[in-house]
């Protein structure tokens, strides 16, 4: 065993004694993050204990899912589908999109992104565009986005326009509207987890986010990230 499979055991252990106790839900700081960590190292190591505490952690989130849940997508409804819908798209859980996530949908999709002033992936309009491409992109999609995406893309042409990320959404956006083959599939994981800064050694400090967004989880994905170029 090398320092890398060393590291990345001492990781899934660590996440496996702590993230049951998170109150944290979503994609970025909560139990979404570390499940995608889990499938990913499930693979990696062909050991199928972590496929199943993945598993155990969607239940967790589903019965912890409360009705005043932000809709946002650093650590709210809109992370948490994106989260599924990647598992879903990439083989990692078997599940009908639309039905394990109708009831979400219509929850994100309530909120009006025609007063949103927020452009951030965390908290504003890029998050919830690049959750709706993953819902829509590369199939037919349910008709309670149809409106929502004309809307999303007039907010989002609101913005600077030398926004090159904000344009390249708007883009894949119009292209789902007009039905246009477009790439179902969304990179956003892929760059999200290259921007992480791996310090060495790793430190397994008790105030560090076990998420996705600079914590154990995310640091785990850039290693196999890494490992895979």
């Amino acid at each position: 065993m090398n320092n890398k499979q060393e590291m990345l055991q001492r990781i899934a252990r660590y996440l496996m004694l702590h993230s049951s106790f998170m109150d944290k839900i979503g994609l970025f700081e909560g139990k979404m993050g570390i499940i995608l960590f889990f499938m990913n190292y499930s693979k990696y190591t062909g050991c199928k204990r972590y496929e199943k505490f993945a598993g155990e952690l969607i239940d967790e989130i589903y019965a912890e899912i409360h009705i005043d849940c932000s809709p946002n997508f650093g650590n709210g409804l809109a992370g948490i589908a994106w989260g599924m819908e990647y598992l879903i798209r990439n083989n990692f859980v078997k599940a009908d999109p639309d039905e394990v996530l109708r009831e979400l949908d219509y929850r994100i999709l309530e909120r009006d992104v025609r007063r949103v002033k927020d452009f951030s992936i965390e908290n504003g309009l890029k998050g919830i565009a690049i959750y709706v491409i993953s819902r829509c992109a590369g199939r037919e999609y349910s008709s309670i986005f149809k409106d929502y995406i004309i809307d999303l893309v007039h907010s989002l042409q609101t913005n600077i326009p030398d926004d090159t990320e904000c344009l390249r959404l708007i883009g894949i956006l119009q292209d789902i509207i007009n039905k246009k083959e477009t790439s179902c599939e969304m990179d956003f994981l892929d760059n999200f987890i290259a921007q992480i800064h791996v310090n060495d050694p790793l430190n397994f400090i008790v105030n560090r986010n076990l998420g996705i967004k600079e914590g154990h989880a995310g640091i785990g994905l850039k290693m196999m990230q890494e490992e895979s170029v």
